[in-house]
């Protein structure tokens, strides 16, 4: 038995040597990777702690984190100094590529740009009178027997008759309307005042129109002439009216006729006053005393010749623009519409006052 034991003592010694063995083995393979994984941890931290120190913050951000924990000292320098120096050598400079997140502040224009108007209206060339209704009468001499003449003694004096028509002009109103909802109102503050310049735009435009046909064609005042040549066919016309007795108070064509003119002046070598024929500096021409206006509501090719003493615009009601909601289902529909119109008509008196000629281009 003794030597049993013996035997199991030393086995036991043999054993317990290989399981400090196997232990010191496990330990230093423990090292190892102990040291690898911290080698790793470190390498992250300092590449975490790099890519914080590039991380951009905002101004405010960075006078927080370096106010942090001095307020007490704030207090104090403040007391003493009346001030306190904060450092911020250390933010990082700022641009909108890389700080800002969606569009700079916008400032937004107070108006609108819109369309143009018209550059000269028929109403601003012809005197406007008042009516105190929709129906304007006046009276146009039709017929005159003139024997006024030298009397021959002892015989009777020539005698006048003279004949006079009653005229009556029914006036119309120009007039239309814009239908917009409140919310477009709020979020568009320029429309109020916006809105009435592109309806006061577009009235005159219609009643440009409106004026110019039924002048055009109501004229009859001679239009004979036997020359080819834009100018001279003008001088031919001015001399008809004025022949006729009339005035040639201002003479109408279309932007492209009137550079057609300029141009027959460069071509027949003008110069200052030749045929009565003036350029002005700003571009427009006098024939004979009679100023040749472009308008962009004139046809082209044509000319209008008026003498405003025997035109004129009649007026009922002046031209108004007003909102209301009461029109159809705007109230419950939270819409507002804007209606302008005019109450009036234009009046050629005499019909041979004004003449209407084609130029012959077109």
């Amino acid at each position: 038995m003794e030597n049993v034991i013996n035997e199991m003592a030393e086995n036991l010694k043999g054993f317990q040597a290989n399981i400090e063995a196997k232990l010191e083995e496990t330990k230093a393979e423990i090292r190892v990777v102990r040291d690898e994984a911290q080698k790793q941890f470190d390498a992250q931290a300092a590449a975490t702690k790099k890519a914080a120190k590039r991380e951009t913050k905002y101004l405010d951000q960075v006078i927080i984190e370096k106010l942090d924990g001095k307020l007490d000292e704030m207090e104090k320098s403040m007391k003493s100094n009346g001030k306190f120096r904060v450092d911020l050598s250390d933010v990082k400079t700022m641009t909108l590529s890389g700080s800002l997140t969606g569009d700079a502040q916008a400032s937004y224009a107070p108006n609108a740009s819109i369309l143009p108007s018209q550059a000269i209206n028929f109403r601003d060339l012809v005197p406007t009178v008042r009516s105190e209704s929709g129906l304007y009468v006046f009276y146009k001499e039709t017929a005159t027997t003139n024997n006024i003449a030298a009397q021959t003694e002892g015989s009777d004096k020539g005698q006048n008759s003279y004949a006079l028509s009653e005229v009556k002009v029914v006036n119309d109103y120009i007039a239309g309307f814009s239908t917009f909802s409140k919310q477009m109102a709020r979020s568009l503050p320029f429309l109020s005042t916006t809105l009435p310049r592109m309806l006061t735009r577009d009235f005159y435009k219609a009643e440009n129109a409106a004026f110019f046909s039924t002048v055009s064609a109501a004229a009859t005042g001679s239009t004979t002439t036997a020359e080819t040549v834009d100018l001279k066919q003008l001088v031919d016309y001015i001399g008809n009216q004025k022949s006729a007795n009339f005035i040639s108070s201002v003479a109408l064509v279309s932007p492209s006729q009137l550079g057609r003119l300029l141009k027959e002046t460069i071509v027949a070598g003008y110069y200052a006053g030749a045929g009565s024929v003036i350029v002005n500096p700003n571009g427009g021409i006098t024939i004979w005393g009679t100023p040749v206006i472009a308008a962009s509501w004139v046809t082209d090719d044509k000319v209008l010749i008026l003498d405003n003493n025997f035109c004129e615009r009649i007026e009922v009601e002046g031209m108004a623009i007003e909102f209301s909601y009461e029109n159809a289902s705007n109230f419950q529909q939270n819409m507002v519409t804007a209606r302008i119109e005019c109450y009036e008509d234009i009046n050629l008196m005499q019909p041979t006052s004004a003449i209407f000629a084609d130029l012959g281009n077109v």
